[in-house]
């Protein structure tokens, strides 16, 4: 957009779609929504802006310093919405009819002012899908055997490996072997991915840890010497997840995620050459809605993302329109541009996407629009067409054309047989 003569250019971390992105992203979403269904999941929403005070002691000084916050014209100290979490456990607490467990789902934009780089915006939509009021390790399977769902659905299952822990689990073992030094071990297994053996080296000295034990903890080797619960609970995920999908999942200690929020067993999801950030994250969080003056809820949900999912998919050619049935409707003359008010009603009670003229312009220029615009088939009507109650439909990758009902247009989508 200009002012004057300067272009206003978009905000950074910020982005456009246009309509051949937005129809993507929409059938993304769509299948997202359809597989949640398909697990039982129940669809909820939130507003986009919230009070701080909801975020102060739940979110952890990092989203903290993200928010996109203001006073409004009250004065009151509020925020768009960084993450969904908060307001579910919100919902959750101003509540007490509700049936448990309950399965929700919800898929919105939310906001958080970070560094923007591949895989991270400013401004995001994100798939929440969380189970509520059950303790049980069957939640914690579920929820990742739909993570793990929606991902063979959007093509990429074979591409992917699930790696879960539990904060629990690594608490003991930190316990017993670092000497309760959990938040150093923390920060450093976080961190284990992004730094060369050195840096890593370096960085165990500084926190003062023994070298040996932390690589026995970051590689898993730790996991044959010690004897805990949890494990029971973790392979118990395994089993459930593998019989249910062919997923890559193992256990991995290197994930810890939010030291505020999650309470045991956590999960993230990434490419197998890990070319990109998790695609997916979340775990068990059974604090939160307490900590909101609700009852105790144990609850475990994940979030998932559209940036990175997009750039995997496009990296594995998958991001690109599924064929719809639609077609552009060509008026000949006076009579197909009064008849088409009629044809363009029909074809779409039968679930078929129209695109009319609505410019005054000739049969060729129509065409090239229709061309230009993807259609693979366009209708064309005119004063023949109208006498006849029927409809003449031109190929607009080879150039044939043939006159037929109204009705046999669903045959134009079905493969030939010879």
């Amino acid at each position: 957009m200009r002012k004057g003569n300067k272009m206003i250019e978009r905000l950074r971390g910020f982005r456009d779609f246009y309509p051949e992105d937005q129809e993507i992203r929409r059938n993304l979403f769509r299948t997202m929504e359809e597989t949640c269904r398909e697990f039982g999941f129940k669809e909820v929403d939130g507003p986009s802006l919230e009070s701080i005070e909801l975020y102060a002691h739940k979110s952890g000084e990092e989203i903290m310093s993200q928010m996109f916050s203001f006073k409004d014209k009250g004065g009151r100290d509020i925020t768009l919405v960084p993450e969904f979490t908060p307001t579910l456990s919100r919902m959750v607490s101003s509540r007490k009819d509700l049936v448990k467990p309950m399965k929700w789902y919800s898929i919105a934009k939310y906001w958080r002012y970070e560094e923007p780089q591949s895989g991270r915006f400013r401004e995001f939509y994100q798939l929440n899908a969380d189970i509520l009021g059950s303790e049980s390790v069957l939640a914690d399977s579920e929820i990742v055997s739909l993570s793990a769902e929606i991902l063979r659905k959007l093509g990429v299952g074979e591409k992917i490996k699930l790696k879960i822990n539990s904060r629990i689990l690594l608490d003991a073992i930190i316990d017993k072997f670092v000497n309760e030094k959990r938040r150093e071990v923390y920060y450093i297994l976080d961190r284990w991915n992004k730094l060369e053996s050195n840096n890593r080296d370096d960085l165990i000295n500084t926190q003062g840890l023994d070298k040996n034990i932390i690589n026995a903890i970051a590689s898993g080797r730790i996991i044959k010497e010690f004897d805990h619960k949890e494990l029971d609970r973790l392979n118990s995920i395994l089993d459930y997840v593998k019989s249910y999908s062919n997923v890559s999942i193992d256990v991995d200690l290197k994930i810890v995620r939010g030291l505020d929020y999650y309470t045991g067993f956590v999960f993230e999801s990434w490419d197998k050459e890990e070319k990109f950030r998790a695609i997916l994250g979340g775990g068990r969080y059974d604090n939160i809605i307490e900590q909101l003056g609700g009852e105790h809820t144990p609850a475990v949900g994940f979030g998932f993302g559209d940036a990175v999912i997009e750039n995997i998919m496009k990296m594995e050619g998958l991001w690109k329109l599924e064929k719809e049935k639609s077609v552009f409707i060509v008026q000949i003359d006076t009579t197909g541009r009064e008849y088409s008010k009629d044809v363009a009603r029909r074809l779409r009670d039968k679930g078929i996407n129209v695109d009319l003229n609505v410019m005054d312009r000739g049969i060729s220029k129509q065409l090239d629009y229709a061309a230009k615009m993807g259609y693979e088939f366009s209708v064309i009507l005119g004063e023949n067409e109208a006498k006849k109650g029927t409809i003449t439909v031109k190929n607009m990758s080879t150039g044939e054309q043939s006159e037929m009902s109204i009705d046999e247009i669903e045959n134009i989508w079905k493969p030939n047989i010879n």
